[in-house]
Order: C-alpha cells, then sequence, then structure tokens
C-alpha cells in the first residue's frame, strides 16, 4: 500500500513470523542464550514464559532454527499443544519425531523411551519444543515428567523448552513434581522504549528503507500505547504508516499514532508496568 510513497520494498511490520524480520533485544538474546545452553548440556527442561506479545514464540522459532542447524540435534517443535488427553499429546510428540505410536499409552511411551535411548547411544541430541504450553493439561505436564526419566547417570535424553503465557508459571507451581524438574525459569518482559525504536528501525531497514518516519514524539507515543509488546508495536506502527501515507505526510506525529490506537483499540488497554527480566537457574 505505502511501499513506494516511502522507499521500501516489503511492508516492515507484518506480524507474520518471516525470519528476516526477527528482531532480539538484550532479553531475548539472554533467553535464548540460556535455553541453548540447558539444551547442549542435556539439563533437561527450560521454562520461558512472559505476557502476551514478549516474544515467546519469536524465541521458540530462532531456537528451532539455529538447532535444526545442527546435525547432532534431532528438533521437533508443537506450536500449540490444543489436544484433549495425554495420550493424543503423546501420539503428537512421536510423530513429530518420526516413531510409530503402540495402541496402548504405556506402550507408546516404552516406544518413545527406546527410541530416545537409541537416539542418544549414537550421540543425537533429541530437543521438543512446546509453544503456548499454557493450555497443556495437568496429564500432559505429567508426560513430560516421564520423558525426563528418560536419562542415564549424566544426561537426559530429551530437552524440553516449554514456552507460555504467565499463567504458565502458575499452573507449574500447582505441579511440583514437575516444577522440581526445571532447570531454567525464564520471564520475558515489555520492551524498553529504547528497544522499541531499535525494532521499527530494524524492521524499516529489513523492509528496504532507510531513515523510518516516526518523529521521537511519535516513538514516545507509540511505546506507551504499545505497551511495549513486540506485536502491538507492529500493529500499531502498520496502522500509523497508512495513516501518514493516506495524508501523503513523510513523517509520523503523535496525533497519527493516538488515532491509529484508538482505532485498534489500544488507547483502552492500561500501559504495563515496566518490569526487569527474571531468570533462576537451578544449574
Amino acid at each position: 500500500m505505502y511501499q513506494e510513497f516511502y522507499g521500501l520494498a516489503e511492508i516492515p511490520f507484518s506480524i507474520s513470523p518471516d525470519p528476516r524480520y526477527m528482531f532480539l533485544t538484550s532479553q531475548h538474546k539472554e533467553a535464548l542464550a540460556k535455553c541453548q545452553y540447558i539444551v547442549n548440556q542435556k539439563g533437561g527442561l527450560a521454562i520461558i514464559y512472559g505476557d502476551v506479545g514478549t516474544g515467546k514464540t519469536t524465541i521458540a522459532r530462532r531456537l528451532f532454527q539455529l538447532l535444526r542447524e545442527d546435525p547432532n540435534q534431532e528438533v521437533a517443535m508443537i506450536v500449540t499443544p490444543d489436544l484433549k488427553t495425554d495420550t493424543a499429546f503423546l501420539r503428537r510428540v512421536m510423530a513429530e519425531f518420526k516413531v510409530q505410536p503402540k495402541r496402548s499409552h504405556a506402550a507408546s511411551l516404552a516406544e518413545f523411551q527406546a527410541y530416545a535411548t537409541q537416539a542418544f547411544s549414537k550421540d543425537k541430541n533429541l530437543v521438543l519444543l512446546v509453544d503456548e504450553a499454557q493450555q497443556m493439561t495437568p496429564n500432559m505436564l505429567e508426560v513430560i515428567r516421564i520423558f525426563l526419566n528418560f536419562e542415564s547417570d549424566t544426561a537426559k535424553f530429551l530437552q524440553i523448552v516449554l514456552l507460555g503465557q504467565n499463567e504458565l508459571a502458575a499452573i507449574l507451581d500447582k505441579i511440583p513434581a514437575v516444577k522440581s524438574r526445571v532447570t531454567m525459569f525464564g520471564a520475558l518482559s515489555s520492551l524498553t522504549r529504547e528497544d522499541t525504536e531499535q525494532m521499527i528501525a530494524f524492521r524499516w531497514q529489513a523492509a528496504g528503507g532507510q531513515q523510518h518516519p516516526f518523529t521521537p514524539e511519535a516513538l514516545d507515543t507509540l511505546f506507551r500505547l504499545s505497551r511495549g509488546l513486540p506485536r502491538e508495536i507492529c500493529k500499531l506502527s502498520n496502522e500509523s504508516v497508512i495513516r501518514a501515507f493516506v495524508k501523503e505526510s513523510k513523517e509520523v506525529t503523535p496525533d497519527m499514532v493516538e488515532a491509529a490506537a484508538k482505532e485498534l483499540r489500544l488507547d483502552q488497554i492500561k500501559p504495563n508496568k515496566q518490569k526487569e527480566p527474571a531468570y533462576a537457574s537451578k544449574r
């Protein structure tokens, strides 16, 4: 729509998971590095949680890409575990690793354990990533606990990273048998004002542009109304640029951002209190 007017090759603020537009802040890089460490050390279970739109799926996709490049890693990713039973979840995991399930739940577990054991003997590191893990039921998390029993004296045969909304941490608080197995908790918070501007600049340049059109005051307004959430930043940025384009303006001003936020109903949401990311490691 506005690409030619602003000298862009593509729309810069799409919320589709295009890896070319993957912007990682310092807290995302830290969470990603800690997940990689847990996986490479065969430590078992890592948890990443945060508010809606804080970048958990971005981390999941980036981790998946990095692990897939390593021939010693065999990685599977479940995007949304919206399944009805623990057996369905087990079968889904086995399907991702191309393991044929058996007729009973117990037999399927035994079959997958045999597969994991054989992979470990061949120096293959199995990795399971589950996004939107707050949707998992207690019975599904019990399957995760059983997976973590697939181990030698020194290493886990299956490395697991669960990523989910804040409620995932609350769910695990009620299941100590699983929570006690967690090697690393990582909490993601909203972006800072500086992160927000860097993300916009990064995406604008990735789309073929040079200097983005947002004035400093417009960036202040955008940060406040988006609450520093990457997904909302993209939506609000796109709508704001559209409004500037309609007015044939080379600048995005605060009033344009406010009008865009009203259109997206973001002005109805109270701003988040900025929190520092908190990490607790048990290694």
